[in-house]
């Protein structure tokens, strides 16, 4: 019979495969759906394993005091329901049951919701910041140091048998990658659920993508104070670059931007921008021809400057004084996200009743990481 340990094991496996996927320089698509199913199979048996082992906490305590183990209403013990429950899921991929959750006010289990994975990883790869940044999937503590190259260490020239002198060392920036908690409370009636066809799942759908949506949205405009750093709030750490004119952009300024970064950066580099941006940018004159439009729109409707794709994010900042509305820049170089614990859903029947309860929460983070690698464009003259 299973018990908790053997469920950890299996967590532990299903890890060695996720760090063998995420190990690949080139995956494929379906590397990548199978990282993201993976993911939320460990986690859900994560969460499944901490309620086995605290089940069997409770037999210990209920046979110490009681000097039998804790029943629930069928007369098996929660441990046996709890593995019962579980192998059940397993098999059929059902929703555990909620009879198992206690039956006190602050009742509730966590959803093993593997499914919703892929939900989110569409959601991510269509969000211009987490969709492009570098992923860290972190354990632990929910800060991690970020060290990079910041500067080159010496190198010196010597004959074949010339002396050689001692170099110093590259010097290292090491800005730190820290996750907040991003949390959801949302209730629905039973009648509700229980009325119309596929609404819980439709419901828990909803909160994946609010969660993941609204990180998103930090991660582009975040102050950094319980939430994410945004990229464009990193105007400490990246370049920046004035338009020249109080209130506005000019042309000018993004042919400035496009040389100013490092031609290493500029294969894989895009303009970021909001949409009301990206319409006055559209109305521009090439700088070197006015017969030309600094904007173009290709076949797919997607718009380029410069021969480089343009990302609309809602959440940039629009055109004014003192503000950044462009960047510019390669997003996986300059910009750094962090997973320190995937969404996961509580559903909870008991404490508003007759409402079932969902809370959703995950551990998510996000900071400048190569500060050469992006160039933020402010729409002032000073």
């Amino acid at each position: 019979m299973y018990d908790y340990k053997e469920v950890e094991g299996r967590c532990r496996a299903i890890e060695a495969q996720i760090t063998d996927l995420a190990a690949k320089e080139y995956p494929t698509e379906t590397d990548r759906d199978k990282l993201m199913s993976l993911t939320g199979e460990m986690h859900a048996l994560e969460d499944v394993a901490s309620k086995m082992r605290d089940a069997e906490l409770e037999d210990l305590r209920a046979q110490v005091t009681k000097g039998n183990a804790a029943t629930i209403g069928s007369g098996e013990t929660v441990a046996e329901a709890e593995r019962r429950n579980y192998y059940s899921w397993l098999r059929t991929g059902q929703f555990m049951d909620t009879a198992l959750s206690t039956s006190d006010a602050n009742g509730g289990f966590i959803v093993p919701e593997p499914v919703h994975a892929e939900l989110i990883e569409k959601v991510r790869k269509n969000d211009p910041i987490f969709g492009n940044a570098t992923l860290f999937r972190m354990s632990g503590d929910t800060t991690m140091l970020l060290p990079y190259k910041s500067a080159h260490g010496v190198v010196a020239n010597a004959t074949e048998t010339g002396a050689r002198s001692e170099q110093t060392e590259p010097t290292f920036t090491s800005p730190s990658l820290v996750c907040y908690d991003y949390y959801s409370d949302q209730r629905a009636t039973q009648t509700v659920l229980d009325s119309v066809d596929g609404m819980e799942t439709m419901l828990l759908g909803w909160m994946y993508e609010d969660i993941q949506e609204q990180a998103g949205a930090d991660a582009v405009a975040g102050n950094g104070s319980t939430k994410i750093k945004g990229l464009f709030s990193e105007t400490s750490a990246y370049s920046k670059a004035f338009s020249g004119t109080a209130n506005a952009l000019n042309n000018t300024c993004f042919l400035a931007a496009y040389f100013a970064l490092p031609i290493k950066y500029r294969a894989n580099a895009v303009w970021l921008m909001n949409g009301g941006t990206l319409a006055v940018v559209a109305a521009y004159a090439h700088p070197a021809s006015a017969n030309v439009l600094l904007a173009t729109q290709g076949a797919d409707g997607n718009y380029s400057i410069l021969g480089k794709r343009v990302l609309e994010t809602d959440s940039a900042p629009a055109i004014g004084n003192g503000l950044y509305p462009v960047a510019f820049g390669d997003i996986s170089a300059a910009y750094a996200v962090g997973v320190h614990r995937s969404t996961s859903i509580l559903r909870d029947p008991y404490t508003v009743a007759p409402y079932v309860r969902f809370y959703s929460l995950a551990r998510m983070g996000g900071c400048a990481w190569d500060y050469q690698a992006m160039r933020l464009i402010c729409s002032d003259d000073a």
